[in-house]
């Protein structure tokens, strides 16, 4: 059960890295139409790299899940599976960023908890199987 948490884990950081990475410099596009975007992507793509990287490490109590005892108890499981994220975006949300800088770190914890949650219903689904 580690393993398959494990691999499911690195597998939304791979995932919402790229797909943040992606969203964030579409949003930069939009925003900044017109503007030299060769030394704004690899910072864009840094910045999503080093905020997945700290989501990453805030889900790593879902490793917690492995033992049958905290995995049958299904508040203990939701609160270890989605604190993390959801504390990610919080503190984000109360904080007082730049609006730019906000919504950057905004999009990419959304786009990280979405995966995690389409993770968390893959892996239930398939426990119960």
């Amino acid at each position: 059960m580690t393993k398959k948490l494990l691999k499911n884990l690195f597998i939304t950081f791979i995932l919402s890295t790229l797909l943040s990475a992606a969203v964030n410099c579409i949003y930069f596009a939009i925003i900044k139409h017109g503007d030299d975007y060769q030394h704004v992507v690899p910072l864009i793509i840094v910045g999503v790299l080093f905020l997945n990287a700290i989501l990453f490490l805030m889900s790593v109590p879902v490793l917690f899940l492995s033992f049958q005892n905290i995995y049958s108890n299904l508040p203990i499981r939701l609160l270890l599976y989605f604190t993390g994220p959801l504390l990610f975006i919080a503190s984000i949300w109360f904080s007082n960023f730049d609006s730019a800088d906000k919504l950057f770190y905004l999009i990419t914890g959304f786009i990280y908890l979405t995966l995690h949650i389409i993770s968390y219903f893959r892996s239930v689904k398939n426990s119960n199987n």
